[in-house]
């Protein structure tokens, strides 16, 4: 068998650039689970101007959660916005819409190509034995470029959202620390009233004994003090609940307790009702990630709009060419190569067109998708208002007005029944209406807290501005 070796060192060759080309990809293309992920990743992080780190370990979790200060919501909130999963999957989501950039404004693969003739081609030069080939496909002027601008903007609207789910969890953080003050200001306030019963009830046995009371008296305190024992067994059971809520808010074991914070005042916000609602369409981050999702989709419509237009190739092919048959032929054997350019035809109408109608409806639904989004959150803007307005009075009437009263009614009432001039039956109306006043403040105070927490999170930015920010947890995103 005769051996060309013309032709079997061009095979050897060809063989060879595959061969490189295999090692190329295993050497510059990590797995995905190793160094191209973490590259990845910080490099997402550069572009994003996001710096976390993730925390795995059992240990730093344990140390964090020994840290944890329940007196302190800013703590709390730090906490949250480090381990929540929400908020991390919220940031992962953000990383890998970054990750689609270069990805969509990158060329097509070049393409390589081989071909092998099962019959030589006679030329005058010599048999054209096979070729290699290698191209490129470069898409029309533009259309990388708007595929690039609407990921870009896709991610812009993923990073709003990561903004947008930690205002969530913040507000969700502040919400129940508020709740937690609430319960352990009702069980300091029921136990003090037990403890005021308990008093009267020895009083109403000590009046009964000498007969400066009747056995009625005795039972009715006995009744008030064991209806105040189970008000404060239930206040008592609520902790659980809360604590699993507030853990959950924190990515804790939902059994473990902190301890109930013990102050919170009520700050003034600092805004009217219409600079809240223009914040709210201004700066609420979960419709600026509509309005980036828009401009997306009006870009993705200019690109739709470019598929009518042709995509241009090019390309070299190189042809081995075996020794002339004829001895003395000038140029015998010589290799030959060509240069290549192709075009598509974009001749499928029909489809264009569906695509941009396509575009187009994206853009409506997105449009319409933010104006729901803005009657929604004005509509709870003005419920927060309500809510906010109504606690401000209230902590204002108990404040000023009804608890200076009831204490004066309460101990003005005490002395008359010492001396005889009151019913035993004054006498407990009286702590009970104390009681209800005490309780109704706190809720006041918690209630204030709760809507401007809801208003900070609509607006995603705090509203006090008389320099105190400890209960207000929201920074500039």
């Amino acid at each position: 068998m005769i051996i060309n070796t013309k032709r079997s060192q061009t095979l050897l060759a060809f063989i060879s650039v595959l061969l490189l080309s295999g090692c190329a990809n295993s050497l510059f293309r990590a797995p995905a689970s190793d160094t191209g992920s973490a590259e990845g990743q910080q490099n997402a992080k550069r572009l994003a101007g996001v710096t976390e780190e993730r925390i795995d370990t059992t240990w730093i979790r344990r140390q964090s959660r020994d840290a944890l200060d329940a007196q302190n919501l800013r703590s709390l909130v730090d906490y949250a916005l480090e381990h929540n999963p929400e908020i991390q999957a919220a940031r992962q989501q953000h990383l890998g819409a970054l990750e689609r950039v270069p990805q969509v404004t990158s060329l097509p693969d070049p393409k390589l190509t081989y071909r092998y003739f099962f019959e030589e081609v006679e030329t005058r030069v010599g048999p054209q034995e096979h070729a290699i080939g290698i191209s490129q496909t470069l898409p029309w002027f533009g259309k990388l470029r708007l595929q690039g601008v609407a990921a870009t903007d896709s991610a812009r609207a993923a990073a709003e959202r990561v903004a947008s789910v930690r205002n969530t969890v913040i507000a969700e953080v502040a919400s129940a620390w508020y709740e937690l003050y609430y319960l352990g200001q009702s069980i300091e306030i029921v136990q003090g009233n037990r403890d005021l019963v308990l008093h009267l009830e020895r009083v109403a046995r000590a009046r009964y004994g000498t007969g400066g009371a009747t056995h009625s008296d005795v039972i009715r305190a006995q009744v008030e003090l064991g209806n105040i024992e189970n008000r404060l067994a239930s206040l008592k059971d609520r902790r659980a609940p809360l604590f699993a809520r507030l853990n959950s808010a924190l990515n804790r074991p939902t059994t473990e307790s902190l301890a109930l914070p013990k102050t919170l005042d009520s700050e003034a916000v600092g805004f009217s009702d219409d600079e809240l609602l223009e914040k709210v369409a201004l700066n609420n981050p979960a419709l600026r990630a509509t309005g980036f999702d828009i401009a997306a989709a009006r870009s993705l419509r200019e690109r739709a709009k470019k598929n009518y237009l042709p995509d241009f190739t090019v390309g070299v092919d190189y042809i081995a060419t075996g020794e002339a048959r004829n001895a003395g032929v000038n140029g015998s054997g010589d290799n030959a190569l060509s240069g290549m350019v192709g075009i598509t035809l974009p001749i499928w109408r029909s489809k264009y067109d569906a695509g941009v109608k396509e575009a187009d409806a994206a853009i409506r639904q997105q449009q319409y998708k933010r104006d729901q989004q803005l009657n929604a959150f004005h509509a709870d803007t003005v419920t927060a208002l309500f809510k906010l307005r109504d606690a401000e009075r209230q902590i204002d009437l108990y404040k000023n007005t009804l608890l200076p009263k009831a204490n004066e009614s309460l101990a003005a009432t005490q002395r008359s029944y010492s001396t005889g001039a009151a019913p035993f039956a004054d006498l407990i109306d009286s702590q009970r209406m104390l009681l209800n006043f005490e309780l109704s403040y706190a809720r006041s105070i918690t209630d204030h807290n709760q809507a401007r927490t809801v208003l900070e999170k609509l607006t995603g930015q705090p509203l006090i501005t008389n320099g105190e920010q400890q209960e207000s947890t929201y920074e500039h995103q």
